[in-house]
C-alpha cells in the first residue's frame, strides 16, 4: 500500500483535521509555514504555531506531522520550495494530496500552482467548505510547457541573451524562436527589459 501525504496551508488546524479524517488513512502531513514563524509576535503567528501543536497533539503516534519552511508571499518560492519536496518522494511508493483552506491566500496560491507544475504526482487537490462540511475536488492544471520553449529558457537561465545564438544553438527557425520569446514574456517566464532575462516564474518552470 502507498504512503499517502497530505500537503497543507495552516492556520487554526480545524479544517485540517476535517479534511484529514474525509481522506482517511493519511499518513504524514506536510504544512506550510513562513520562515521564522517562532520570531514573530502577530496573533496570526500564535493562532497558527498553537495549530501546529494541535495538529501534533492530535494525530501523536499516528500521523507523522512536520513543516515545510517558506515564503509567506513570493508564489515563485513557494512552487519552487513544494515542487522540490514533491521530487523528494517515490512516485511508486507514494500518493499526495494537497488541501488549501486555511492561511494566505498566496502561500495557498503557491501550494496549488505547485500541484499544476507536479500534476502526475498529485492524487486530488482540495478545499473544504466549512458550511457543509464537505470536501471540494479542485481541478489539476498542467503548467509544463513544451520542449522547445524549455530549451530556450535553460539557454537564457545560462546568460545567453542574444536570438541570433539561442537560435543556432538550438538549430530551431528564426521565426520559431521570436515566437516562442515573445509567448515566453507574454507568460510571465522571461523579460528583455536590458536583454532576455529568466524570471523566477521561470526558474520555477524549469526545476
Amino acid at each position: 500500500m502507498k504512503k499517502r501525504i497530505l500537503f497543507t496551508t495552516i492556520f487554526s488546524s480545524n479544517t485540517i483535521k476535517a479534511t484529514i479524517n474525509k481522506l482517511s488513512n493519511i499518513d504524514e502531513v506536510i504544512y506550510l509555514v513562513e520562515e521564522g514563524l517562532e520570531k514573530e509576535k502577530s496573533e496570526d503567528a500564535k493562532i497558527k504555531l498553537k495549530a501546529i501543536e494541535d495538529l501534533k497533539s492530535s494525530f501523536k503516534d499516528v500521523i507523522k506531522i512536520t513543516g515545510l519552511r517558506t515564503s509567506l508571499y513570493d508564489i515563485p518560492k513557494i512552487m519552487a520550495d513544494v515542487a522540490k519536496k514533491i521530487d523528494q518522494f517515490s512516485k511508486d511508493e507514494t500518493e499526495i494530496f494537497i488541501h488549501i483552506s486555511e492561511g494566505r491566500k498566496p502561500l495557498a496560491l503557491g501550494l496549488l500552482f505547485a500541484s499544476y507544475l507536479r500534476n502526475e504526482r498529485i492524487s486530488g487537490a482540495f478545499y473544504l467548505i466549512k458550511e457543509k462540511n464537505e470536501l471540494m475536488t479542485l481541478p489539476l492544471l498542467d503548467f509544463s510547457i513544451n520542449k522547445r520553449k524549455r530549451a530556450i529558457l535553460n539557454k537564457i537561465n545560462q546568460g545567453i541573451e542574444d536570438k541570433d545564438k539561442i537560435q543556432k544553438e538550438l538549430k530551431l527557425s528564426r521565426s520559431a524562436v521570436y515566437q516562442y520569446i515573445d509567448e515566453l514574456k507574454k507568460e510571465g517566464f522571461i523579460t528583455n527589459e536590458t536583454g532576455l532575462k529568466i524570471t523566477e516564474l521561470g526558474r520555477v518552470m524549469i526545476l
